[in-house]
């Protein structure tokens, strides 16, 4: 059975990408249905077609959504290191020329952190806010259009219950089912295509999509799209920018653009080529954990000087000649070596080895570019990208063999942590491997079928194991490859029909794979799971291709780094689950330093430090003398009774504290709006779409249509009807909603989030529940190793070593550790958790500090990288540190936040004295 999985719409760093873009537009008065596009026919009709097209309009002067990127990117976020900074820096930032047209703005988001979930419920967002409703998804390639189809299906309902039944209808552009062109086109309410930038390209003759046809009454597909002024979604924009693509994306003549990847398109000068309104990095992503960490298992082979090796690096076809770039084992003084040489035809090897015996019968016979081959005299040839050790095959078999056992080393792990009640269900993994080629594994006798069955079959013996349930072999592997007529599998250019029908099959088993009633466990792929497939289940990755593969680090990486589902549906946050264990052919440095390249030359960002040695792991002894002393039991007593709370606020005191904030904003400036009249234009060349640059402009300075603005709260906040109503009677700024209305929304509705969850963390109260946090859970759920790249060795603590999350995290760990003062402390592990309104809240650090001979102090830290709470990068975090405060003073016991040791370490300024 398929697992649901379960969406949350409440993620922070998420609704900030959102609304990163929906603000842009404050001040643009909704649509409603979409502007009725009219042709030169009878009143309300085209000529010819009798009906209308239904599109987007955006009315707001330039001026304006400058005015709102420049807001935008002004944001403040707090670094780790505790300083402020904008969300997007000056150097990061275009001007936004005058007259600028489209528009084309940018998100940037890690690989694995939601980046389609955020643009399809952005998408909702533009409709439901301004009326938007015709929307144009353009992406690479057939890959990447099956997974936006795939989240279009499951987000289907998410978006419905989120959005007061909002429904959509989604299509993908297919030349051969021109219909759903004219439904998207003709439609009020909201629509999405999808269209892969190759129907788009190429000869212009050739193109369905600019070829006038009776099925679109004598016009071009291309005409109806651009006379809906489509918002234009664009997937890895990267692979967009190329000098055909670009030219094809203008010709939808889009009301504006948004491009979503992990790595924008940037000029010579690393300047983004579009308005960069949010950013998420690596770095960011990985911090925050959203997604897994990285570990590398290296598998390398030493150099064997007994063989005549020989690796083709290249074949390099000139006008001059053909060449190929070899390495061969070199007799020198200093030894024999690993060195490159230049092949031509006749060339000997054994000259150019320094006469080594080993290489007598190695004369180039020919080299062949087409082919990628280089013949010898002894008959061998050699495939570029490859080379003649036989010690490649045993490295490929033992690789595979290290995944295999990684992967039964994952299922017992979750197994025992399901057991031990670390994880609230049960977690089902996946591995995957790229491999060379498809006869490598399709055919029953193929190397790597045989010696996966053989491995896996060894594995299942393993003593090691034998609490496992595993499926039998013949159902626990398979390979997803393009097919023949017949089903045999074969090759396949990533873009054919061929590839897509492959990638099709696994995109319909993605929910299926999370299931335990679904055996399949490893998955092998050649190339069609490279960009645009991703499981979150998948915690093993292998390369197995035998030559020097082109998939980049970053790439290979991506199709496993989104944080695991449960059984039941939820994402696991549990650290110690998620972590990608890379099967790599070359060292831990090797591969990292090439990551981490990667990562520093597309985002500017260093990554040093983020991937972990799975061949280093940490041990993490507990430490039984400190668990069960006097001082460690006197500490638990005071801080691990669990709590329950109840809400005491008043409507009164929540209306007070809105209005103040409220009448405490500043004056809105009056909106200076464009309006322009979208007109179809029938003529020889076409059907045409308006152009806002073609168009005189007007301001418009009456009446205009007003939105619903007490629904539009209601919309947005946990609070009556009737109190919204009060508090917009009783507040002195009513009169500017005439002005400014979206950003008169904006601004009322976060005055009264921020009034009501003051009044929430005021009017809370906790209660002892009259149970507490068993001791023994620092056994039960205790890990004995760790691959975490901060691990702080330490005296006081009840574990050895301290792992720890950044940097001001290890300083402080380091410098209670040195404080004679302070006896114990503890990192609280993750288990210990606070019920809060907003979630669960897990506190950083209790220690214990001895203020007198004697007289000891129990305290609860929490430390951030500054002590400015308003300034948290995630909203959520300073409210649940509120909440956390009131649990803590429910138990006197001791707790603040901040990110200075000398003053952490002291009584909280503000405590009650018991």
């Amino acid at each position: 059975m398929a697992v649901d999985i379960k969406f949350d719409a409440n993620q922070q760093y998420q609704r900030d990408a959102i609304d990163s873009v929906v603000e842009l537009f404050a001040g643009q008065e909704s649509m409603q249905q979409g502007v009725a596009v009219p042709g030169f026919g009878d009143e309300g009709t085209l000529e010819s077609f009798q009906e209308l097209v239904f599109g987007n309009s955006l009315a707001l002067a330039p001026e304006t959504v400058r005015t709102n990127l420049r807001r935008i990117q002004d944001r403040t976020i707090e670094l780790e290191d505790g300083s402020v900074v904008p969300s997007v820096a000056e150097p990061l930032r275009r001007a936004l020329e005058s007259g600028e047209m489209p528009l084309e703005f940018s998100v940037e988001m890690e690989t694995g952190t939601g980046k389609t979930y955020v643009y399809l419920r952005t998408i909702a967002e533009l409709h439901r806010q301004y009326g938007f409703n015709k929307f144009v998804i353009v992406v690479p390639s057939v890959a990447i259009r099956e997974g936006v189809l795939s989240s279009l299906k499951l987000l289907r309902e998410h978006i419905r219950d989120i959005y007061d039944g909002l429904q959509y209808d989604y299509y993908v552009y297919e030349s051969n089912a021109l219909t759903r062109v004219r439904q998207f086109a003709t439609a009020s309410h909201l629509q999405i295509m999808v269209i892969n930038i190759a129907a788009m390209t190429g000869d212009a003759n050739n193109r369905v999509i600019h070829r006038p046809t009776d099925a679109m009454n004598g016009y071009a597909p291309i005409e109806f799209l651009r006379a809906c002024r489509p918002v234009v979604i664009m997937d890895e924009p990267q692979s967009l920018d190329g000098p055909t693509q670009k030219p094809a994306i203008d010709e939808l003549q889009p009301l504006f653009r948004v491009a979503y990847s992990a790595t924008p398109p940037t000029e010579k000068s690393g300047l983004p080529k579009a308005h960069l309104v949010y950013r998420l990095t690596p770095v960011d992503a990985y911090a925050a954990r959203l997604v897994k960490r990285i570990g590398v298992l290296s598998i390398t082979k030493d150099a064997d000087l007994n063989e005549a090796y020989v690796e083709i690096s290249k074949i390099n076809a000139t006008p001059t000649g053909v060449t190929a770039t070899a390495i061969i084992h070199k007799a020198t003084r200093q030894g024999t070596k690993p060195t490159r040489v230049t092949l031509r035809k006749d060339d000997d090897l054994f000259e150019l080895s320094g006469r080594r015996d080993l290489y007598q019968g190695w004369a180039v016979e020919d080299i062949h570019a087409e082919a990628g081959v280089v013949e010898f005299g002894n008959g061998r040839k050699v495939a570029a990208g490859s080379s003649t050790s036989e010690a490649d095959e045993q490295q490929l078999r033992l690789m595979l063999r290290q995944a295999i056992e990684s992967h039964f080393e994952k299922e017992l792990q979750l197994l025992l942590q399901k057991r031990r009640g670390q994880i609230s269900a049960r977690i089902k993994p996946l591995t995957l491997f790229f491999i060379e080629k498809v006869d490598h594994y399709a055919p029953e006798d193929a190397k790597l079928r045989v010696w996966f069955e053989e491995e896996y079959a060894r594995l299942l013996g393993d003593g090691r194991f034998r609490a496992l349930t595993m499926p039998a072999v013949e159902d626990v592997h398979d390979g997803y490859f393009a097919v023949t007529a017949r089903g045999v599998a074969k090759e396949a250019r990533p873009d054919s029909k061929d590839a897509a029908d492959a990638f099709e099959r696994i995109m319909q088993k993605k929910e299926e794979l999370l299931g335990f009633d679904e055996p399949l466990r490893f998955i092998f792929s050649h190339s069609a799971l490279a960009e645009g497939w991703d499981n979150p289940n998948v915690f093993t990755i292998c390369n197995l291709q035998d030559g020097k593969s082109t998939m980049r680090k970053r790439q290979q990486v991506g199709r496993g780094l989104r944080l695991p589902v449960m059984e039941n549906g939820e994402r696991c946050h549990v650290e110690e689950v998620n972590l990608l264990t890379v099967i790599a052919k070359e060292s831990f440095s090797t591969f990292a330093s090439a990551l981490q390249k990667e990562i520093e030359e597309e985002t500017g960002v260093a990554f040093t430090g983020r991937v972990v040695n799975l061949r280093e792991k940490k041990k993490l002894r507990l430490k039984e003398e400190v668990l069960g002393s006097p001082l460690f039991a006197q500490l638990w007593e005071r801080i691990s009774p669990r709590t329950s709370y109840k809400l005491h606020f008043s409507s009164d005191d929540v209306v007070g504290d809105a209005v103040k904030r409220i009448n405490a904003l500043p004056d809105l400036e009056p909106v200076k709006f464009r309006v322009s009249k979208d007109v179809v234009e029938m003529g020889a060349a076409g059907l045409t779409g308006s152009d806002l640059r073609d168009r005189g402009a007007m301001k418009l300075e009456s009446e205009r249509k007003m939105p619903d603005v007490v629904g539009e709260l209601c919309r947005r906040l946990p609070l009556s009807r009737a109190t919204i109503v009060r508090i917009l009677r009783e507040c002195d700024r009513l009169d500017q909603v005439t002005r400014n209305p979206a950003v008169f929304i904006d601004e009322v509705a976060e005055s009264i989030n921020q009034a009501l969850y003051n009044q929430l963390t005021d009017g809370i109260v906790y209660e002892p529940a009259g149970e507490s946090w068993s001791v023994d859970l620092f056994r039960e759920r205790h890990q004995d190793e760790t691959v975490a790249p901060r691990v702080v060795p330490v005296e006081k603590s009840v574990t050895d070593h301290v792992v720890c999350d950044s940097d001001v995290e290890e300083r402080f760990a380091q410098f209670l550790d040195k404080r004679v003062d302070v006896p114990l402390f503890v990192k609280l592990p993750e288990w210990f958790k606070i019920p809060t309104p907003l979630g669960n809240y897990n506190p950083d650090w209790a220690f214990v500090r001895e203020e007198t001979v004697g007289q000891f102090l129990y305290l609860v830290r929490e430390t951030k990288g500054g002590p400015d709470i308003e300034k948290l990068r995630f909203e959520a975090e300073g409210w649940k540190i509120k909440f956390g405060e009131a649990h803590f003073n429910a138990l006197k016991v001791d707790y603040f936040f901040g990110h200075d040791p000398e003053v952490l370490v002291e009584l909280s300024p503000d405590y009650p004295a018991s």
